[in-house]
């Protein structure tokens, strides 16, 4: 019995050891595992904090190129670039911008870069062997490339390969708004130049134009006033008329090229829209009675006494309309309409214009206020005319907007909100009253020469003539005038300097000055110069009888 117990005994004590040994076996092994797994854990956290190190890197870099002066970045890179050699514990960084510039950290490297290809640097590599560095990595974009160099062994993981790529691709995308904005700038800045050259060209072209203008117009005012046979008024008539149509082009092109170029400004004033929309059909009114029209006004409504108004840009536009119907309308009439709701600051004022022409048919309609388009049959005129004054309608604070069918006449209309205003007690057009005055005129063209001195003569005014601003210093000096019409442009000095010069003698007698530029800048110059008041040319008598009311 004794002997079967012991057997037992043995066996079980066998298991026993066994199953300890197998314990401690497994337990070393889990022992070994968990060691495994805490290593693993500690590189990840490291890795985790490596990570978040180079994306708060990255965010740092994009918020450094998204807040920099995109026209003269580098100072922004070159920062970014020795944040990124201090993270990776690099000893150089290179940056290769677009074709051939090229940033590096701390010093520029000028020596041949390896071909691009993003990763590690062959051993033999040019860049390493010239700089003395023994590693280096590379990352390559569409418009930048990455070099990182580092002396000595280096522990390099995709962890770092993707930061570099991630910043290579960050500044490519710089790069492409860079060159992007670069390109636009240079856009910008040769349209600029074409605009300015355009600009001066037509200013100089029209000025050139208006100042034989002057001549034209001016003898054929003269004439007007003289004793004429009927043929001969009739070819007066014909010259005037064609002088005032050449005369129309002109402003127009000008006119287009100062609003083109925002060299246009409005000058608003207390206006008579009533008034102002009479005397305007007067002008036409001549125009409609060759062609058999009626031309008729219709108010509607209340306007205020006076509106805050451009009154010529206004007329302008009243002009070009009317003139359109006119010329587009052979039968039947015209009609100049005025619709007014007053409101507690002023009114809402709608101008229109309508005609019992031909019409507009609807594949011209949508080209209608384009520059230099004109009806197909249409054979005069700029194709300006609609389009300047959807312009200046715009600049007024409307749209000019148009009716039409084919065969049922056109109405052309607009809504302005004007402000009333005081009435000023401004005269109607003043009356032709004779002035006995010494008058200086400074004038270097021979025909405006004698248009002036018998527009002048004939107001009774005594006439000294000088070609340069020179002579009219002389003269200016040597006696006493009661005014000076001073010419801008003439040779050997200028109107501007000779005023000048007039004004810094003490000279305090009125100088007005003539000048065939109609811009604001011109007029500015004019008045900055010291002269008191500017008469545009061609001069018409009635411009020119004003300004001796005026000043003398």
């Amino acid at each position: 019995m004794s002997e079967i117990w012991q057997k037992r005994y043995q066996r079980e004590r066998q298991a026993r050891e066994e199953a300890e040994a197998l314990l401690e076996s497994k337990s070393l092994e889990l022992y070994q595992a968990n060691q495994r797994l805490e290593a693993v854990n500690q590189q990840q956290a490291g890795e985790i904090r490596l990570r978040q190190r180079y994306d708060t890197y990255l965010l740092g870099v994009s918020r450094e190129l998204l807040g920099c002066n995109v026209v003269a970045p580098f100072d922004a890179i070159r920062e970014c670039l020795n944040r990124l050699g201090l993270l990776l514990d690099a000893q150089w960084v290179g940056l290769e911008w677009g074709r051939g510039r090229t940033l590096g950290w701390p010093s520029l490297y000028n020596g041949p870069w390896p071909k691009r290809q993003s990763g590690p640097l062959a051993s033999g590599e040019a860049m390493l062997r010239e700089s003395g560095y023994l590693r280096g990595h590379q990352s390559v974009d569409t418009g930048v490339r990455l070099v990182v160099l580092f002396d000595g062994e280096l522990s390099w993981q995709e962890i770092q390969q993707s930061l570099l790529r991630d910043l290579c691709s960050l500044l490519n995308a710089f790069y492409d708004n860079w060159l992007a904005f670069t390109q636009l700038k240079l856009a910008e800045q040769e349209t600029h130049r074409m605009s300015n050259l355009r600009s001066r060209f037509l200013a100089m072209v029209t000025h050139e134009l208006r100042t034989p203008m002057n001549g034209v117009l001016g003898c054929a005012d003269l004439l007007a006033s003289t004793n004429l046979e009927s043929e001969q008024r009739q070819l007066l008539r014909v010259l005037t008329q064609s002088g005032q149509s050449l005369l129309a082009l002109i402003n127009d092109v000008l006119d287009y090229n100062k609003i083109e170029s925002d060299q246009f400004c409005l000058n608003d004033k207390a206006t008579d829209l009533h008034q102002l929309c009479r005397d305007t059909l007067e002008i036409v009114r001549p125009l409609a009675a060759d062609k058999g029209l009626e031309l008729d006004y219709r108010l509607e409504g209340r306007l205020p006494e006076s509106v805050k108004l451009d009154p010529s840009r206004y007329r302008q536009v009243l002009l070009n309309l009317l003139g359109n119907a006119i010329n587009h309308t052979e039968s039947g009439g015209v009609i100049l309409g005025l619709k007014g709701a007053l409101s507690d600051s002023g009114a809402e004022v709608t101008t229109s214009v309508t005609d019992s022409g031909p019409g507009i048919n609807a594949e011209f309609m949508g080209r209608l206020f384009e520059p230099f388009s004109q009806q197909k049959g249409e054979g005069s005129g700029t194709g300006l005319g609609l389009s300047i004054s959807q312009k200046l309608v715009r600049r007024l604070g409307g749209e000019l907007q148009v009716e039409s069918h084919p065969g049922e006449g056109c109405r052309f209309h607009f809504t302005l909100n004007l402000e009333s205003c005081p009435r000023q007690s401004t005269e109607r057009e003043q009356q032709s009253i004779h002035k006995s005055g010494n008058i200086l005129v400074a004038e270097d063209t021979k025909a405006n020469q004698l248009v002036v001195r018998m527009m002048l003569e004939r107001q009774g005014c005594r006439v000294t003539i000088v070609e340069n601003g020179r002579e009219a210093l002389k003269q200016a000096s040597a006696h006493s005038f009661d005014l000076i019409l001073m010419d801008c442009s003439m040779p050997e000095m200028d109107g501007y300097s000779a005023t000048e010069a007039l004004r810094r003698r003490g000279c305090r007698m009125p100088i007005l000055a003539l000048t065939a530029t109609t811009t604001a800048e011109a007029h500015r110059m004019c008045l900055d110069a010291g002269m008191d008041a500017v008469l545009h040319k061609p001069i018409h008598r009635e411009a020119l009888v004003n300004a001796l009311n005026q000043w003398l």
